[in-house]
């Protein structure tokens, strides 16, 4: 089976497991009353011991990777599934930020009434990364509709580098709101999952600004679902869950887009012809009858 599909099938395999064992954790594992999972029990040594060999298959099965150096060719994707999820993605993103907002302004209000408990620090993340996500969402509808159509703009290289920076105001959030926690697998998984998913798009922004490090930005996508989907079992809030989702969609279509790049092979010229931009298919297939036009 080619790597382009037998990594990101294993990364959305693994985290529908993930999601189950962790479910199963919460429901076998887990003592409301001391608020402590059991020591020792399987459940937490199964998903431990899934996370770890996803770990060792996704470095291992991506140390050969080979890029074109051409952003246009590594990124080009004429497939209506990735413009699918680049469009969903784009669109959690408003989403969250509108829930991120209301989430914000409630913290706000807390602040106000107690700050002695209510740190200010948290409602002002919340509230600036709901104010990138608003940025984040168009840019990456605009960067999926580029490498759809095989037309990267250079307003590309400024346009990526909102995703990952509401990403990291979206880690900054997720570790203040659990910073008091003493427990680590009651956050751990959510923790991760925030931190992977944040480097997968700074080192597919890496990319635009002459810095690629395609095994980074693959593993840490690949982790990133995985642990993703495994979180979600933690019952997030409609904020941090479509969060979650937008990041997961849009790290999945690039790690495609980069997987198959390297391991896949051409694109059919049919599919490349239909997503070719306006006014190119004619002259690049003729410019003699461009030039006779003219003439």
């Amino acid at each position: 089976m080619r790597k382009d599909v037998l990594l990101p099938g294993l990364a959305v395999a693994g985290g529908a497991l993930g999601f189950g064992l962790r479910l199963l954790q919460w429901t076998t594992a887990y003592d409301p009353e001391t608020q402590l999972f059991a020591p020792g029990a399987p459940v937490t040594w199964a998903l431990l011991l899934l996370s770890g060999a996803l770990v060792l298959a996704f470095f291992l099965l991506s140390r050969d990777m080979k890029l074109s150096a051409d952003i246009q060719s590594a990124f080009r994707c004429p497939s209506t599934g990735y413009m699918t999820m680049m469009a969903a993605s784009a669109m959690l993103l408003l989403g969250g930020g509108v829930l991120g907002l209301l989430d914000g302004m409630a913290q706000l209000q807390l602040w106000r009434i107690d700050p002695e408990t209510h740190l200010l620090t948290y409602p002002a993340a919340l509230i600036l990364c709901a104010l990138l996500c608003f940025l984040a969402g168009p840019a990456t509808l605009m960067l999926g509709k580029g490498a759809y159509r095989g037309a990267l703009a250079p307003v590309s290289s400024l346009l990526v580098v909102f995703p990952p920076m509401a990403a990291l105001a979206w880690l900054f959030a997720t570790h203040l709101a659990h910073g008091t926690d003493p427990v680590l697998m009651d956050y751990g998984f959510t923790l991760a999952a925030v931190a992977l998913l944040m480097l997968a798009h700074y080192y597919t922004a890496a990319f635009f600004h002459n810095r690629p490090h395609p095994r980074r930005a693959t593993f840490c996508a690949l982790m990133g679902v995985f642990l993703g989907l495994t979180s979600l079992a933690d019952r997030p809030s409609a904020f941090y869950a479509a969060l979650t989702a937008a990041f997961l969609l849009s790290a999945l279509a690039n790690v495609w887009v980069l997987l198959r790049s390297s391991y896949g092979p051409p694109w059919p010229k049919r599919l490349l012809d239909a997503r070719m931009p306006l006014g190119a298919k004619d002259e690049d297939a003729d410019p003699d009858a461009a030039l006779n036009q003219d003439e």
